[in-house]
């Protein structure tokens, strides 16, 4: 269906002076339809903010701050030449940006509702459709990140409200993505007919700053060694979890482990392509994630509620879900740290139940168990945040993935990183000594 109706329950006035903020100047539909966009879409979500409450209410005040500064450069975009230059670009998306600043900010010292404020903080990164030429799979791309927290929102808290807000955010990105598809659909639409204002002056403060002129930065590593640094977080990392869930003898937890390592095998795959390539278009993105999607969907299957091992199985599925940071667009940190603040809600439980067990190795396994996912999950976090600590950090003087591809058949897939059925390494893994038998690392 289409988008509801402005929220019940808002204030007729407060409409009405809403409204009177973004009051329409003349007949250019580029302004009057992103106007109708905000009347329409933008104050249901603002009622909903304000339903919740808290930091998330403090964000929507410059969710609205922003909409009115970029319904401000539409403006300007549809009078005017495309600037000469980049300072002169980023002078007329400094408010926006301040605005996404102050909304980042307070995602940052959320002390409460974290989820919420991660999850306006991702969507809120659609505003950088001004600078993609792709700009309606680039909301997309946003759009189809809210249900990582939203889903997470609708489990934990049961109000209206709450389903309101993810809601009405996902209209507003609909909203949004339609207008830009119609409007500017290969980027802004500058008035080609007019000349550039003379008197137009960059501002100092925006000169080489800004997310929004930034969303593939380079990376200040080389690339050779965000591969490498992956490696050794499998090894010291992901290998002693997989050991002590094997070590557990149970079958369902096995199962389940198999799949965990399907999803570290992927997302390995795939890192070859972020080290290697240009950022691609994002349906291609989303093609080389399919396999990683997968494997966390077959992780989240093995959970059983009905299992002895429920708690073990559960805690895992949940912890998991930190593996789709690579979907988190701006702070995937954030993204990771909820996971892991989550999982003592059943390590806890598990540590409870099985502490008193008669046999004291069996207790020790599931303590190291709980120990070892924790410390994976951690692991991820502190790689995440050396080397991709504003969403994927693609090498922008790579190749395009057409050329990585074709490289890869040519040489048979030959380094790419493959499990065993055992759930080993069979390229990059512990010899019997401990080394590893490939030149990323040595005794």
């Amino acid at each position: 269906g289409g988008p509801p109706p402005p929220g019940a329950g808002a204030e007729e006035e407060e409409e009405d002076e809403f409204a009177a903020t973004f009051a329409t100047s003349g007949a250019n539909p580029v302004v009057t339809e992103y106007e109708k966009l905000i009347q329409r879409l933008l104050v249901p979500f603002l009622d909903a903010v304000n339903a919740v409450g808290g930091d998330v209410r403090r964000q929507g005040a410059h969710v609205a701050r922003a909409f009115g500064a970029q319904r401000e450069m539409l403006e300007e975009v549809s009078g005017r030449r495309k600037p000469s230059s980049d300072e002169e670009l980023m002078d007329l998306l400094a408010e926006t940006q301040e605005a996404l600043a102050a909304i980042d900010d307070i995602n940052e010292r959320a002390d409460s509702l974290r989820k919420h404020t991660a999850m306006v903080a991702g969507a809120m990164t659609a505003f950088g459709w001004v600078t993609t030429q792709e700009p309606k799979q680039y909301i997309g791309d946003m759009l189809n990140a809210v249900p990582v927290y939203g889903r997470q929102i609708l489990q934990d808290c049961k109000g209206g409200e709450h389903a309101a807000l993810v809601e009405s955010l996902k209209y507003l990105l609909r909203g949004l993505q339609e207008y830009v598809g119609t409007y500017h659909p290969n980027g802004l639409t500058w008035n080609t007919r007019n000349v550039p204002r003379d008197n137009y002056e960059a501002s100092p403060k925006t000169k080489g700053a800004g997310r929004l002129g930034a969303v593939d930065s380079e990376a200040k590593v080389e690339e050779s060694e965000k591969l490498s640094a992956l490696d050794d977080f499998i090894f010291d990392r992901v290998v002693p979890f997989v050991e002590s869930a094997y070590a557990l003898g149970s079958e369902k937890i096995r199962a389940q482990t198999d799949a965990v390592q399907k999803v570290f095998k992927a997302q390995r795959d795939f890192m070859t392509y972020v080290v290697r390539c240009r950022r691609p278009r994002d349906e291609d993105v989303a093609m080389l994630l399919g396999e990683t999607s997968e494997s966390l969907m077959e992780v989240e299957e093995c959970s059983d509620n009905a299992a002895d091992e429920r708690l073990h199985l559960t805690m895992v599925a949940g912890g998991m879900a930190a593996m789709a940071w690579v979907s988190v667009p701006t702070n995937p940190i954030a993204y990771i740290s909820d996971m892991i603040n989550s999982t003592p809600v059943y390590g806890d439980k598990i540590l409870r139940e099985t502490q008193d067990l008669e046999d004291r190795e069996d207790a020790e396994r599931n303590a190291a168990f709980v120990r070892l996912f924790k410390d994976m999950l951690r692991g991820l976090n502190d790689y995440v945040k050396k080397y991709h600590h504003r969403g994927l950090a693609w090498n922008m003087s790579g190749m395009d993935l057409a050329e990585a591809l074709a490289e890869d058949l040519a040489n048979d897939e030959a380094n790419a990183t493959q499990y065993t059925p055992d759930g080993s390494l069979n390229n990059t893994h512990r010899t019997p000594d401990g080394s590893v038998n490939n030149t990323h690392r040595s005794t």
